[in-house]
């Protein structure tokens, strides 16, 4: 199962993209494939055993740290 930390980026990079909030303690989408994301700040867990094109695209807020994610791209 490949792990990848995910880019941080700040809000204005996020603007007008629906961004996933993500609550600590369990991931913000898990299940449909064998990747998993990390927070790249504080490296919390946040899509668990998803396929590519969940990530693709996405950001995700922290529910941990608070900070903005998105995926790396990464093929």
């Amino acid at each position: 199962m490949p792990q990848f930390d995910m880019i941080l980026v700040d809000e204005a990079d996020a603007k007008g993209v629906d961004v996933i909030e993500h609550t600590a303690g369990s991931p913000a989408r898990e299940g449909g494939g064998d990747e998993t994301y990390r927070c790249g700040g504080c490296k919390t867990k946040l899509l668990v055993n998803v396929d590519h094109a969940t990530a693709h695209g996405a950001v995700v807020k922290c529910g941990k740290c608070g900070r903005l994610n998105t995926e790396p791209h990464h093929h």
